[in-house]
């Protein structure tokens, strides 16, 4: 049996599930803070100048942080790669009052959506080896430095539906990955920094999906309402997307679970279009086909918000589940 490290990124929580033993439930795993808000933690602590050095990753709470470190006086030095987490567009970053640069004295700092150093230390220190196998999800809005990465990020998803249609086809090897996902790229070279191994790499959305998909009577809608986003896909019996929408979960909560529900069922319908969600300052809609369903399945923290059946179990490493899904199908390894 093949060892398969997973990792699910969002904005609150990093999901960490190491697929080590044959029963799923003595599988170690382990719920905590995201990076962006480790980061930040040190950046809010730190009383001096920064420089940030390291990977591309995700911004929201870092970039706060940095933002309010400036305020109060400090300057903050980040290397290019480390700046593109706060803006695609290098001048942006300026504007924040940051110092692009690639050497400084003040503290360092390393930004990455992976802690390899931190995972390897807790993989050894629990009895295990470190695995050949990766699959990481972070949510990458893409690289568009002259254009909304909102915008951007659902016209890379209907790009690739279009072309590949399956939902294994989300998962990206190292020679697959398009070149606009330099988060994920970052993610990725975080770990082939530092091991050697495969690192399969996807959108939180997809890996979510995925962890909804091999439990459900398919075809089905599959919702996971996320901390930040919610993304819904209507997936037949063979794994095709036959439609697609992501909205951010603040709109749902806000106009409650009246509209929630009255908004999927448009969608299922074929009546939700991409311009509406856009116009609600979502990502976007992509309807291919109008099913028949045999189910709806919801998951994720704000999953109460519909008032939708919810996949049973914890909800937190359905994206794990989902990687180890995507993996089993996207490469042919049987690791289950």
């Amino acid at each position: 049996m093949d060892t398969l490290f997973t990792l699910d990124v969002g904005s609150t929580t990093q999901d960490f599930l190491l697929f080590a033993e044959k029963n799923l439930r003595n599988c170690p795993k382990a719920i905590l803070p995201s990076p962006t808000r480790i980061i930040a933690g040190k950046i809010e602590r730190a009383n001096q100048d920064l420089f940030l050095y390291g990977y591309t990753m995700g911004g929201g709470a870092i970039t706060r942080a940095v933002k309010k470190h400036v305020e109060k006086g400090f300057r903050v030095f980040a290397t290019q790669r480390s700046a593109l987490t706060f803006a695609d567009n290098l001048e942006k970053v300026r504007e924040m009052g940051v110092i692009i640069t690639d050497n400084s004295d003040a503290l360092k700092i390393k930004t990455a959506d992976v802690d390899m150093e931190f995972f390897s230390y807790l993989i050894e220190q629990i009895g295990y080896t470190i695995p050949q196998l990766f699959a990481v999800a972070v949510q990458d809005h893409g690289f568009a430095p002259n254009e909304s990465n909102r915008i951007f990020r659902f016209k890379m998803f209907r790009r690739i539906i279009e072309r590949e249609k399956y939902l294994e086809r989300m998962l990206f090897s190292e020679r697959d990955l398009p070149v606009e996902f330099n988060r994920m790229f970052d993610a990725m070279k975080s770990i082939k920094d530092f091991c050697e191994g495969e690192v399969f790499v996807t959108d939180t959305s997809f890996a979510a999906i995925s962890g909804l998909a091999n439990f459900s009577k398919l075809p089905a809608l599959l919702i996971n309402f996320g901390n930040s986003h919610t993304t819904a896909a209507v997936i037949d019996r063979d794994w095709e997307i036959k439609a697609i929408v992501e909205h951010h979960t603040s709109v749902f909560r806000e106009k409650g679970a009246e509209y929630t529900r009255e908004f999927f069922e448009k969608f299922l319908r074929g009546e939700i279009t991409n311009e509406y969600v856009l116009s609600e300052n979502g990502h976007g809609c992509y309807i291919r086909e109008v099913l028949d369903l045999r189910s709806i399945l919801s998951t994720g923290p704000n999953a109460w918000i519909g008032g939708y059946e919810e996949l049973k179990g914890d909800p937190m490493i359905v994206g794990n589940l989902g990687l180890l899904a995507m993996v089993s199908k996207r490469s042919g390894i049987k690791l289950f």
